[in-house]
């Protein structure tokens, strides 16, 4: 065989091991796709349990919020003394309206 002959036959025979390697790095980037969808349909079954949890958490959470609230509520604002001066003499002035209109009609 000639030294061309064997140059040649030696680049034939890389290049189809470069197609094989180029195959197979195929195969494992489709399998890797593969292999990240099922983790992505996982993540997201996990997502949505945990919205359910968080959910359901908030739920038992927000009666008490709103007990606590509604308790609050109930009590009144706390008020300064200052506060408390300006809410009467308000309350007063409304109150002297009020018997205005009912003088007049």
């Amino acid at each position: 065989m000639a030294p061309s002959d064997q140059s040649t036959a030696n680049n034939r025979a890389s290049q189809a091991s470069g197609d094989a390697d180029l195959a197979q790095a195929y195969r494992d980037l489709a399998r890797g796709e593969q292999t990240a969808t099922a983790l992505e349909a996982n993540l997201s079954n996990l997502e949505s349990k945990l919205d359910a949890i968080l959910a359901a958490l908030e739920a038992r959470a927000d009666p008490q919020t709103s007990t606590s609230a509604t308790a609050a509520e109930a009590e009144g604002p706390v008020e300064s003394g200052a506060q408390a001066d300006g809410h009467a003499e308000a309350k007063e002035g409304a109150d002297k309206d009020k018997h205005k209109q009912k003088d007049v009609a």
